[in-house]
This record gives structure tokens, C-alpha cells and sequence, in this order.
């Protein structure tokens, strides 16, 4: 989806924006709490149902206000949600109700690059996870039903688990059976779409880490030559004295390995970003080639980057086709670099909450 019109009401300090005749490329410049990056926290709250800032939504919410709007619309689709302090929420596709947030971002695949977070390869498994499943969701048409089903067994399992002490193998079965199903479709699922996604990130890494030698190892979460129903059966004893479910593509892991070792340990910080921004590269590619195409989210690119991985980010993310909303303190710098590249770009300024348009290149 091209967004080409996007309205923002009640989020944070900013007035309402009414924006049109948005181009593939959207910078925001303005002074630190100028409200520049709360324009993408509301593009990322339209396409995901939270923001990439907080969980709590009285948090983003403007002061006083009960809810907080955003709306979009391109050349064939109108999108909006409406999200209360409560945390419920109206989602509309095209003037009509839709009950979740998963056909919200069918529609709207979004990737948010921020070039200052490491998450991804420091802080554990879950957010490689999760890395890995927008993919999924994008590229494998039936990985969303299965995950569904397989995440339902699993939260009965659990509950199962924490409210009867000395559960018996016998009474888990079902959700053991269930729970093995679901899981090993999913894992065979994840496996295919990896090997084709270390494809599109060998290019990426060519491109930004070129002397680096990246492995993507992932680790299911069970073992896998013994089967998932084996593995819940044989540890059994395990999940009663833990309370929860150890084993199963829920506890997937997706490891970044180098020749040295493992990536969280071995690379600098500055290759670390660069290694993130190569990742969510290659999938912004793969989907680029089923004709999907992402809209990017890009937080202070001048901040991190030097200037030759800014220009290399800049001329990638136009080769895919993405329309991309970035934010800058140093407008005059990227300014440059559009111009340098023939990239045509549109140029907003953010000054207490107000967003006006300053200049348009095409």
C-alpha cells in the first residue's frame, strides 16, 4: 500500500495532520519533542495496533483526550483505527468493521528501522522471533491460521498446567496432540521460508557488510528428530514443575552466527545496526518480489549511520519500492543525499506538534 493521504488526530503533542500527495520518500525534521517522531509511532500504531514507544496506550494518547485517530488512504484502499485508553479499538478497511488487527496489516506490511536498537541480535530470543513471523505472516499464506490454532492449544495447555497441580499426561493429551500438529507445520513452514530469505539477506549483507560472513542458525524450539508429541510426552514432569510449556516453535530461536562466534558477541556496535538494517532489508525484498510492498519507518537516519551506509540504505529501500517516512534532526544533509541520487522525496517540517509541507523534489 502507497499511503497518498494520512490523517492523525490526538496522538501525543500533535495537532491534527491532514497530509497529501505523500511521495515514495517522506522526511520530518524538527527539534528534539517537536512531535517528528510521533508521526511514525502513529503510522506504526495504524499498521500494528500498538506503538513502537510504549504499551500503555493513555501513554500516546493526547492529554485529557479519550482516543486517539489515525486514518490512510491510497490510490485503492482507505484504512483507519480509532484506539481508546482502554486499549480497545475500531479498525475500518474501505468504510467497513473488521474484527483484527491481522487484516489491518495484510494490507499495510510495515517494517520500523531504527537505527539506534540492537534488540535484535541483544536482548534474547523473542524479538528474532518475531522478526521471523512478519515474515511469515507476509510470505506464507497459511502460517497466520496455523500459528492461530497452534497459539490457542498452547494457552489451554498452559492454563491447564498453572491451575492443576499434578496434571496427568492422560488429561494433556488432547492439547498435546493438538499442540504437535500445529507445531510441526509451523516448523516445517518457518524452515522453508528461511532457506529462501537467506537468499535475499546474502545480497543485503554484499551490500552493507561485505566482509562479513553472516549464518542465520535457527533453532526450533524442540527436538525435532524425536518429534514435538515425543518431546511434550518425555517432559512432562518438566512443564508440571515449571508451569508452562518449555518446549515448541513458541521458544524458536533464529541464532546470527559468525565465523568468530555467535554475533551478539563478536560484532561492534556499528555492525550490529548494520547487520539489523541488512535483515529487514532482505525481507522487505522477498516480499517486494510476491508484489508486496512495505512501508518503512525510519527513525533519525543520521544519527547512527555514517554517510556511505545512509546513501547505501537510501538507494535500497527505492530499488524495493518501499514508500518510507523518516525522521532527521539535520534535514540539510539528506536533503543532499536525494539530490545527489535523483531520488524524489518530500520534505515536512515539525515545530510543536504543527507539520507543515517545506519543499518537494521530484
Amino acid at each position: 500500500m502507497q499511503i497518498t493521504r494520512l490523517n492523525i488526530q490526538r496522538v501525543r503533542n500533535l495537532k491534527t495532520v491532514a497530509l497529501s500527495e505523500l511521495q515514495p520518500f517522506n522526511i520530518f525534521y524538527g527539534q528534539n519533542g517537536s512531535g517528528k517522531t510521533s508521526i511514525l509511532e502513529a503510522i506504526h500504531l495504524l499498521a500494528t495496533g500498538r506503538s513502537f514507544r510504549t504499551h500503555i496506550p493513555k501513554n500516546y494518547i493526547q492529554h485529557q483526550a479519550t482516543d486517539a485517530v489515525v486514518f490512510a488512504q491510497s490510490a485503492s484502499e482507505k484504512i483507519g483505527m480509532q484506539k481508546h485508553l482502554s486499549g480497545e479499538q475500531l479498525i475500518k478497511v474501505n468504510g467497513d468493521t473488521v474484527a483484527t488487527q491481522g487484516q489491518l496489516a495484510k494490507i499495510l506490511p510495515l517494517q520500523h528501522l531504527d537505527p539506534q536498537s540492537t534488540d535484535i541480535i541483544d536482548h534474547g530470543a523473542k524479538p528474532r522471533r518475531q522478526m521471523l513471523d512478519w515474515l511469515m505472516f507476509h510470505v506464507e499464506p497459511a502460517f497466520y491460521q496455523t500459528w492461530q490454532y497452534y497459539s490457542r492449544a498452547l494457552k489451554q495447555r498452559n492454563g491447564l498446567l498453572k491451575s492443576q497441580r499434578n496434571i496427568s499426561l492422560q488429561s494433556l493429551e488432547p492439547w498435546n496432540i493438538m499442540l504437535s500438529q500445529y507445531g510441526e507445520i509451523l516448523h516445517s513452514q518457518r524452515l522453508e521460508i528461511i532457506e529462501q530469505w537467506k537468499i535475499y539477506l546474502a545480497e543485503d549483507l554484499r551490500l552493507l557488510l561485505p566482509d562479513l560472513e553472516i549464518e542465520l542458525d535457527y533453532q526450533p524450539g524442540f527436538h525435532v528428530e524425536h518429534g514435538l508429541m515425543q518431546v511434550l510426552s518425555q517432559h512432562h514432569q518438566r512443564d508440571i514443575d515449571r508451569r508452562y510449556t518449555e518446549y515448541g516453535p513458541h521458544r524458536a530461536d533464529l541464532r546470527l552466527k559468525t565465523a568468530l562466534g555467535d554475533a551478539d558477541v563478536v560484532l561492534s556496535r556499528g555492525q550490529k545496526k548494520l547487520l539489523i538494517m541488512a535483515l529487514k532489508l532482505s525481507q522487505i525484498a522477498m516480499l517486494h518480489a510476491s508484489n508486496k510492498e512495505t512501508v518503512v519507518l525510519l527513525d533519525d537516519v543520521t544519527a547512527e549511520l555514517d554517510l556511505i551506509a545512509q546513501q547505501r540504505l537510501i538507494v535500497r529501500l527505492s530499488q524495493l519500492g518501499s514508500q518510507v517516512f523518516m525522521t532527521t534532526l539535520d534535514q540539510e544533509l539528506v536533503k543532499n543525499h536525494f539530490q545527489d541520487l535523483s531520488i524524489s522525496y518530500q520534505l515536512f517540517n515539525v515545530n510543536n506538534g504543527q507539520v507543515r509541507v517545506a519543499v518537494a523534489s521530484i
